[in-house]
This record gives C-alpha cells, structure tokens and sequence, in this order.
C-alpha cells in the first residue's frame, strides 16, 4: 500500500487525462489511463512521465469486493458503449478508487456527453507506471 499512498499525490493530476481502456478479469479489474500533460518539476518522486509529460500506466485493483457504476452499465462493457473516456475526478479512499468519467462518442455514432460515477473498494490496489503505454496497446 505504500506505493498507492506515494502515487496518490498524483491524482488531481489526472483531471482531464484519459481512461484509455478498462479490463475486467474474475476478481480484478485493470484501468489503463493517463493524467493530462504535467510539469516535469511538479514531481516529487522518481516517477518517470510520458514523451507528451504525462503519467501513463495501469491501476491494478484486485480482490474486487464491490463495483458501482453509476448509469448501472457492467464495468467492462463501458469502453464498447462510448469511444473516450475523460477522466474529471480520481480519488483514492482507503481501499477504494473513485472516478468520475465523461463520456464521448464520435462520428458515425450518435455524439453524446454522459458522465458516469466508477467506484471499487477492493483488498489491494497498485499503480504499474507505463511511460510508453500507447506504445505497448495492441487491440
């Protein structure tokens, strides 16, 4: 949990940075996310950012005892609703992850501008840092 806690200062930072995709496996749930572009000076630990000064990687939450959504739409299903996710709200409270997405679709789907509530208290929750993660995606 230490590494969460030293991640966590880091979180307001992901304000208007992007849910890249979530995966939801069993009893655990992978989100792939970026924060918005940074100031390099602005970080207080070794936490190497992306070409475009963004933090990038993979929250892992496993051990999921409880997932609420919002608009009640299954978690792994949300990605095939909308095209983007923009991330308005990310917040860590003891063990559980809040984020407040909204939601885009672009052309030949209907535009749409939802916004949908994710929370999931789980057993542990762990930040992989990914500076090259567009990179590494395969679809």
């Amino acid at each position: 949990m230490e590494e969460i806690d030293r991640f966590n200062k880091y979180t307001a930072y992901f304000h208007d940075g992007t849910l890249i995709n979530i995966k939801q496996l069993k009893n655990s749930v992978e989100i792939l996310m970026s924060s918005a572009e940074m100031d390099p000076e602005d970080m207080e630990d070794n936490i190497p950012l992306a070409n475009d000064n963004s933090i990038k990687g993979k929250l892992h939450i496993e051990n999921v005892i409880n997932i609420k959504v919002s608009n009640n739409e299954q978690i792994n299903n949300l990605l095939k609703i909308y095209d983007h996710g923009t991330i308005l709200e990310f917040e860590f409270k003891d063990k559980m992850i809040e984020l407040g997405i909204l939601w885009e679709n672009f052309r030949p789907k209907s535009p749409t501008n939802d916004f949908s509530t994710i929370e999931i208290v789980a057993e542990k929750i762990w930040w992989e840092n990914i500076p090259d993660l567009h990179d590494k995606i395969v679809e």
